[in-house]
């Protein structure tokens, strides 16, 4: 008989084995790479739903301003229009999602107007708004176009 004195008889199963330690082993690392991931994910969403809470309040105060709710009294000096930290001001709640927001909007002053329109008829009034939300913090600048300040 031919195959009793073959030393590789049995090799197809270390092969085997060898082989299935390995996939184990990539298995392994897959596995605590997956976790590591979820963890971050974990931690990420919070900070987004915070940002996206700032994000809507600050298009909020902008469609405020834009309404002429927080009035200029003096549009040659900067001042604070309005504010809510964390205390009321009269009408609806300043939330997004039913989630508040704290806020400042000022009036930083006139400039010129922006390329298209008449330098004589028309002034640009810029406004900051900052919103806070669970220790995220958006700070933007906003302008309107109105009639030349005299």
């Amino acid at each position: 008989m031919p195959f009793e004195n073959n030393p590789e008889r049995g090799s197809i199963t270390a092969i085997a084995l060898m082989i299935l330690v390995v996939l184990t082993l990539l298995g392994v690392a897959a596995t605590r790479t997956a976790t590591t991931d979820i963890q971050i994910a974990r931690n990420e969403i919070p900070y987004k739903q915070s940002f996206y809470i700032c994000e809507g309040g600050i298009h909020r105060e902008a469609a405020e301003v834009g309404r002429g709710n927080y009035p200029v009294v003096d549009i040659n000096t900067s001042a604070v229009l309005a504010t809510q930290n964390s205390s009321s001001l009269p009408g609806p709640a300043h939330e997004v999602n039913g989630i508040p927001y704290d806020f400042i909007v000022g009036y930083k002053g006139l400039f010129r107007p922006p390329a298209g329109y008449s330098a004589i008829h028309f002034s640009r009034y810029d406004y900051s708004i900052e919103a806070t939300a669970q220790n995220i913090t958006i700070d933007t600048r906003y302008y309107k176009i109105g009639p030349k300040a005299h």
